[in-house]
């Protein structure tokens, strides 16, 4: 057993999750990676995390039918969705989302929020 927080990040564009996966592990966490919305729920459902980063834009199932559906089954665990459209703001938050940051992201920013967040539903 790991004493190191676990985060899900959920995002169809491989080089933006591997570049937060590789910086989340770098920085202490133990990373799952989730290409879309589906994957997001299979990987949800068959793990433990403490934080998710939810992109909202996806193939197959978009993140804010996957936040509804994590959300239906845990009210308390914090996701962060990160979305290139302010738009879609007020509907994330509507629907259970810890947060919303809008692309493009410093990657020192989204720690940041990532373990405020935590530290949040650990309170």
């Amino acid at each position: 057993m790991t004493d190191k927080p676990s985060i899900l990040i959920v995002d169809d564009e491989h080089n933006i999750r591997v570049a937060l996966a590789r910086w989340f592990t770098l920085h202490g966490f133990e990373v799952e990676q989730a290409i879309d919305g589906i994957d997001a729920i299979e990987k949800f459902e068959a793990g433990r995390f403490d934080v998710i980063t939810m992109d909202l834009e996806m193939p197959r199932m978009g993140g804010l039918d996957a936040l509804k559906e994590i959300r239906s089954r845990d009210k308390d665990i914090p996701v962060l969705v990160v979305t290139g459209f302010s738009v879609d703001t007020a509907v994330a938050l509507q629907h259970g989302a810890h947060r919303v940051l809008i692309k493009p992201l410093h990657l020192r920013e989204l720690e940041a929020e990532v373990r405020q967040a935590m530290h949040d539903s650990a309170g």
